[in-house]
């Protein structure tokens, strides 16, 4: 099949990419700016932008990656911008020009109940896509583990200069880290798997982990040492509200706090007997993970 991947030259996009080159399908990038990957430049804000993208390629399908963790109001990237109006343009150019599955990125977490604009822009979108009376799929991620994963180079200067980081919140907090290879997996293999059409697919590694061991595990892989200190969930927001007013993107959110009200594990049925494989186990993940964005940044330091 022929997909269409926006969001692709970023950070699950690279592996999601990479799984389709060694696929049967052929793959185009929709991208703002010239890249080495097959692609066709496009202004995701203007429809008729994307209807000559769409008209040009004929896809059959598409995926969408993009999304953000933190917003930078001066640029326009603000999450209703990026989580929903973005993906509104796309899907609504897409059912126009007779795409036939639409593969959505969306995260673990979204609910009505959910306090924070990221959760509740992506839920929006979510709807959008699902009143459209096309084939979709929606993948909703834990804490995603690679390489590329912002958490490490934080934990890395942190540990480098301040030998000291913060946890956001008195009670332990759980994520079910899934590796971004899995999750590539997942997004190529609903391509073309009936077994993953109309279905909102939950993604998470089998093991639950603390945020205070994922710290501890980090550094030690890292060979840095921090000192942890919980703090009032209240005083963090108060601390993330300041730092988007002094640096953009801010080191962390008030809305990355309020993402945090509940465990981010899930709850409904395990999907990994349905996608035909198991998870990458979180140890062997970490490692992987670590290992190479230290090798990465030590082959940035060369160049």
């Amino acid at each position: 099949m022929k997909v269409l991947v926006a969001g692709g030259t970023g950070f699950v996009g690279k592996y999601v990419v990479e799984a389709l080159e060694r696929s049967t399908h052929s793959y185009t990038l929709l991208t703002r700016k010239k890249v080495s990957k097959p692609h066709v430049v496009v202004d995701f804000f203007d429809e008729e932008s994307l209807k000559k993208a769409f008209e040009q390629e004929k896809p059959d399908v598409l995926i969408n990656l993009i999304g953000i963790l933190a917003e930078e109001p001066s640029k326009g990237i603000t999450f209703e911008n990026i989580h929903y109006l973005i993906p509104k343009n796309l899907y609504t150019v897409a059912k126009e020009y007779g795409i036939e599955h639409i593969i959505h990125m969306s995260a673990l977490g979204v609910s009505e109940e959910a306090p924070s604009m990221y959760h509740h822009t992506k839920l929006l979108a979510e709807k959008f896509l699902m009143s459209l009376g096309i084939d979709y799929t929606i993948i909703r991620p834990s804490l995603i583990i690679g390489p590329e994963q912002r958490l490490f180079k934080d934990l890395d200067f942190f540990g480098k200069y301040f030998h000291i980081m913060a946890h956001p919140g008195i009670l332990p907090y759980y994520f079910a880290p899934v590796d971004v290879r899995d999750v590539a997996f997942v997004f190529v293999k609903a391509i073309d798997d009936p077994n993953l059409k109309n279905k909102i697919i939950e993604l998470c590694g089998k093991k639950p982990v603390s945020f205070d061991k994922l710290l501890k595990d980090s550094f030690k892989l890292l060979g840095r040492h921090a000192f942890i200190i919980r703090l009032p969930k209240s005083l963090m927001y108060i601390s993330g509200a300041l730092a988007e007013k002094i640096l953009e993107p801010p080191p962390f959110s008030k809305d990355q706090i309020l993402m945090m009200y509940k465990n981010n594990v899930c709850q409904g049925q395990d999907p990994w007997p349905l996608i035909g494989k198991g998870p990458i186990p979180y140890e062997e993940s970490l490692k992987w993970a670590i290992e190479n964005y230290k090798s990465n940044l030590k082959h940035s330091l060369k160049s």
